[in-house]
């Protein structure tokens, strides 16, 4: 469980729309870039809720089966992430977690067993 565990999960607009069909979020703001470039992000805005699953995948694999029974997760969003963004999800040993962009830190957070 001491273990560092990191993925790199490259962003597209598709993904948005798909995750969007999935959860129902219809926010122009994931879907119509000029919109989102009009109030000054770099594009449409990934859901913050596609993050916290791509922790939760990592959680797994750090803790084993274990997370669905004792996993525990707190995470703040602080940045969007955008089409076009390779974003690097890590774990630490200690569980915190960080989402980052190649321009900045997207998510921060922790995932810990109970």
């Amino acid at each position: 469980m001491s273990e560092r565990v990191s993925k790199v999960v490259p962003q597209t607009q598709k993904m948005f729309d798909d995750y969007g069909k999935l959860n129902g979020d219809n926010d122009i703001i994931h879907y119509d870039d000029a919109f989102a470039k009009a109030r000054g992000f770099r594009g449409t805005l990934g859901h913050g809720l596609m993050y916290t699953a791509y922790v939760c995948d990592l959680a797994r694999k750090k803790y084993g089966p274990e997370w669905y029974r004792r996993g525990r997760l707190t995470v703040k969003y602080v940045r969007g992430v955008c089409p076009g963004d390779q974003l690097e999800v890590v774990i630490e040993p200690d569980g915190e977690v960080t989402c980052k962009s190649q321009f900045d830190t997207t998510l921060v957070g922790k995932a810990t067993l109970a």
